[in-house]
């Protein structure tokens, strides 16, 4: 399974062969035994390189999402037990990614060096969350019944856009309108979980675009949007969420709260954390990124 992740991420083969100290003979066998086993064409193969078919692309976003839970769980099992005041625990996963507590964090710890941070993966559905979880990450939603255990905590606001296929004509557009929709299917979640996602299915519907409604977001809907080409509404933060997708703004404005979703039984240091953005100056990202 590595190889074939090497080669999904790289293009080539011998490129695998090469950074694996291995030859490319022994590469193509190993692929071929992998879709062999489960009887599926993985890789487009082309004088130009490799490519991923829609099975392979599914397999290298499931197999990357499961390496990260594994080593989540390695790296944090030791602790399960020992989560003290001083640790804060940040869940996370596809859709509730980190991106606001890598801004403020450093600042906040420099200032409060008995806190630490520590976070591991749940699932889509949230059945798995850890009962001693402080902060989950990402726009607010009426659902999952996880959420009841926390209190929303709205720091910005994101921009709704669309998830397309970087193979989508859609891809090539700078901003989207209701022309470039016409002969799409968009889809959203379901009416009843976010005002703003009813707002924009609505205004959508009036436009005569078709808007097909889904329970959750998840990784299947992610990949059945991109195979058939539909438009997801995301947000526009969500800029990471599949490396063969690109976001595309709308030229309306719609706006979603994003923020924290902070434990009713948060530790000590979660709330110190909470109370320091409140007066937090908003983090230089460009300078940041400059000295890391």
């Amino acid at each position: 399974m590595r190889v074939s992740m090497d080669a999904a991420e790289l293009g080539s083969f011998s490129k695998v062969a090469e950074e694996s100290y291995i030859s490319p003979s022994a590469v193509i066998q190993q692929i071929n035994h992998l879709e062999g086993d489960l009887n599926v064409r993985l890789f487009n193969r082309s004088k130009k390189g490799v490519t991923l078919t829609p099975a392979g692309k599914y397999l290298f976003l499931e197999s990357k999402a499961l390496i990260q839970r594994s080593n989540d769980i390695r790296t944090h099992l030791a602790t399960y037990t020992d989560h003290s005041g001083g640790t804060v625990l940040f869940g996370s996963n596809s859709f509730h990614m980190p991106s606001l507590i890598y801004d403020y964090w450093p600042d906040f710890a420099s200032s409060s060096s008995d806190s630490t941070l520590s976070s591991y993966s749940f699932s889509e559905s949230g059945i798995d969350i850890r009962p001693d979880t402080d902060l989950v990450e990402g726009i607010f939603f009426h659902e999952p019944i996880w959420q009841n255990g926390f209190t929303f905590h709205h720091l910005k606001d994101a921009g709704l856009a669309f998830l397309v296929s970087e193979d989508s004509i859609l891809a090539d557009h700078r901003i989207l309108t209701e022309v470039d929709l016409q002969k799409y299917t968009v889809v959203g979640l379901h009416r009843g979980v976010a005002e703003y996602m009813d707002a924009i299915a609505d205004d959508l519907r009036k436009s005569g675009i078709s808007v097909e409604e889904v329970e959750i977001y998840s990784t299947s809907v992610l990949i059945d949007c991109l195979e058939a080409d539909r438009p997801l509404i995301v947000p526009d933060c969500w800029n990471n969420l599949h490396p063969y997708g690109k976001i595309i703004p709308y030229i309306h404005e719609y706006k979603c709260p994003y923020g924290f979703f902070v434990s009713k039984n948060a530790s000590v240091a979660a709330r110190k954390f909470m109370n320091y953005l409140k007066s937090a100056p908003v983090p230089d990202r460009q300078n940041r990124s400059k000295s890391s």
